[in-house]
């Protein structure tokens, strides 16, 4: 197994030095280049088990396009070592809304409701982490073997700090902690930035991870990653007359704001990883 680990390892070294910069993904019908922040690569099955353990923790009304760890954690990870992810970053949309041309004057309504009903949502969001963390648990348990119980909560919220006619975007500390076949594995405070981009004439959500000290840092990855997307995705002629329309009927955007910060909360279980499979492997 290590050996086929430090074969996959050089593949990948090989791959980044063809310097292919950016992802592909379909959304709706619509397909929208994802150009790759400096320093990061795509999570693949290749990578595993961080790549079952990812797709596992995702919201049950989202759709996951790409997880991007950093160069050095991928190296690292096909190499056979054990780290800990630290930063990392998720593209998602919500199930319904990837199939919607969503206009400028919809962007806008929706930018509305966060701003009035974002404080109000996280506390109904982390009410139901539970059962939805919970499904996670339970699918990782059974693939590894093993008895995952991770929790997530201890939301702490900030102000909007990103507000534009194609971005939105807000910080948040959370708590995520567990066990593993009644070990306690501890908790840890993940900080981590959701972007609501504009782009084309679809919406995602970014996702950001960074550690506790890594706030201002999701904060700008953000930022310059929503940037990047929408300079590389020029609106086609059929594009340009979707985002001007102007009518703003048929969403229930608060239902769209909920499921964004449940894949935000979700996406964080992530970072307790490590321990589980430095268990597995010494069994």
């Amino acid at each position: 197994m290590r050996n086929t680990k430090l074969v996959l390892a050089v593949i990948l070294l090989q791959g980044l030095g063809l310097d292919v910069r950016a992802l592909e993904i379909e959304v709706g019908d619509r397909l929208i280049k994802l150009p790759l922040p400096d320093g990061f690569v795509e999570l693949t099955p290749a990578i595993s088990p961080y790549y079952e353990a990812m797709r596992a923790y995702i919201g049950p009304n989202n759709l996951r396009y790409a997880t991007l760890i950093t160069t050095n954690d991928a190296e690292a990870l096909l190499r056979g070592e054990d780290i800990e992810l630290e930063r990392y970053m998720n593209v998602e949309s919500e199930k319904g809304i990837s199939a919607t041309s969503v206009s400028s004057v919809q962007f806008a309504d929706y930018r509305h409701i966060v701003r009035s009903q974002i404080d109000d949502m996280y506390a109904n969001v982390e009410e139901q982490l539970p059962e939805i963390v919970g499904k996670g648990n339970r699918e990782i348990s059974e693939e590894f073997n093993a008895d995952l119980a991770v929790e997530v909560g201890g939301l702490v919220p900030f102000p909007i700090h990103l507000d534009t006619d194609n971005a939105m975007a807000s910080s948040m500390f959370m708590t995520v902690g567990g066990t593993v076949d009644g070990e306690n594995i501890g908790a840890d405070v993940l900080a981590a930035t959701t972007l609501f981009l504009h782009v084309k004439d679809k919406l995602l959500f970014l996702y950001v991870y960074g550690q506790e000290s890594d706030i201002e840092w999701t904060r700008e990855a953000a930022k310059r990653w929503s940037t990047d997307i929408v300079a590389a995705n020029p609106l086609s002629a059929a594009e340009q007359r979707a985002v001007e329309r102007s009518d703003s009927i048929g969403i229930d955007w608060s239902q769209v704001l909920e499921k964004a910060l449940i894949g935000a909360l979700v996406g964080g279980a992530i970072g307790l990883f490590s321990f589980l499979f430095r268990k597995r492997q010494k069994q």
